[in-house]
Order: structure tokens, then C-alpha cells, then sequence
């Protein structure tokens, strides 16, 4: 199963307005048949990783689908596993001024 994660991202607020607000990722199903989607999304504080998002969908042959995330942290990051190598992820992230910032995906191992 693929396995991508934006890696942990720096979200600080400058002079009380965070850099980012909301993340926003576009998924794309290439596949003929219908796939499975998993979506977590992590806080991180120093040495403290929480999940705060953990979702698990179908997205049916040639569906498209659009989530949001509210991002209201110093630092985070989203891991995605998808059950087709032709699912396609693109990740942005919304400023406060409707600016839209590109967030590269990584590819990763998972470890068991």
C-alpha cells in the first residue's frame, strides 16, 4: 500500500495570525475500480505527537474529492495511505489572505 506524508510541517503565529489556516488536499482516483483511502493528520508540541484527524474512505473509479483541514497548531503533519499506486494527492495549504501554498508529498516506508 503506498504510503505518502507532507513530513512535519511549521505553522507558527506571527503576531497572533497563524502562517497556515487550513489544509486543503485534492484526491484523485486514476484506477478502474473503486480504492481505499486512509487520512491522518498529526499535532506535534516539543516531544508530543497527537493524531487529531483519522479517516478511512472508498473513492469509486475516476472520483475526485476535496478535504479540508482546519491547522490550528505550530507544527503538523498528514500521512496518507492509498490502496492504488494511481491515486494521485496533491496537498495546499490556505494563509489568512486566501493565498494557496503548495505542500510537497514524500513518499515513505511504513515501519513494522
Amino acid at each position: 500500500m503506498p504510503y505518502f506524508t507532507t513530513e512535519l510541517l511549521e505553522n507558527a503565529s506571527v503576531k497572533g495570525v497563524r502562517q497556515s489556516l487550513k489544509l486543503l488536499v485534492n484526491i484523485s482516483n486514476n484506477d478502474n475500480s473503486t480504492v481505499a483511502i486512509q487520512i491522518e493528520g498529526f499535532s506535534q508540541k516539543e516531544f508530543k505527537r497527537v493524531k487529531y484527524v483519522e479517516e478511512f474512505f472508498t473513492l469509486s473509479a475516476s472520483g475526485v474529492i476535496l478535504k479540508n483541514y482546519y491547522i490550528p497548531f505550530d507544527q503538523f503533519e498528514f500521512v496518507f495511505f492509498i490502496s492504488s499506486p494511481t491515486v494521485e494527492i496533491s496537498v495546499e495549504c490556505k494563509d489568512a489572505s486566501g493565498n494557496l501554498i503548495s505542500v510537497p508529498l514524500k513518499p515513505a516506508e511504513v515501519n513494522v
